[in-house]
């Protein structure tokens, strides 16, 4: 599994280190960001509300990904070493088997080292098989999220607040931009 996702990544993402909050940055044509909520709200304060990050997030990964379709779903451990650690256990629970895929220094600090461990885990998406991960996820409780599609060259990372994806192209962005322009900011540069 950890062969073909990195395979996959490097054919289509050429030495992107995977850092998912970069994915913006460096693909800016294929990049697009969904808010979860209505009017940007970045925070859920009710089960409705729950109810409409959910059903936003699960939308989008079927519209990119269609059904019964293989993810990996890239879980970050942080440390202060360069030694891979396992995820924590609330995300192996949500996403079990979860493999060593690399590990990655996302910023220097003078002070300490900081490094992410990712994990990958392989899941058949249906429709909601990642809600508990989604709403850790509102809840600013689990950052560094990736879902990645390699049959379908995308890349799927919820945040606090939205998600950003990367397509296979910009045709394909545009396209979704167009169908869900109501989850759009209001940014200039889309953020």
């Amino acid at each position: 599994m950890i062969k073909s996702l990195a395979k996959f990544w490097e054919k289509e993402f050429e030495g992107f280190i995977p850092k998912a909050h970069n994915l913006k940055h460096e693909y800016k044509n294929r990049w697009v960001r969904f808010h979860s909520l209505p009017e940007s709200k970045r925070y859920p304060e009710t089960e409705d509300e729950y109810v409409e990050i959910l059903r936003r997030h699960n939308l989008i990964l079927q519209e990119i990904v269609g059904d019964k379709e293989d993810l990996y779903v890239i879980l970050p451990e942080y440390s202060e070493s360069g030694v891979p650690t396992k995820p924590e256990e609330n995300l192996t629970n949500l996403v079990p088997i979860s493999e060593y895929w690399c590990s990655i220094q996302p910023f220097k600090d003078e002070d300490y080292d900081v490094f992410w461990h990712l994990h990958a885990s392989k899941i058949v998406f249906t429709g909601s098989e990642l809600n508990d991960l989604f709403r850790l996820v509102a809840n600013d409780e689990v950052r560094n999220i990736m879902i990645v599609c390699s049959s379908t060259k995308v890349v799927f990372h919820p945040y606090d607040g939205g998600a950003d994806v990367v397509l296979a192209s910009t045709k394909e962005r545009d396209e979704l931009k167009k169908k869900h322009c109501d989850w759009l900011s209001t940014h200039p540069e889309g953020f």
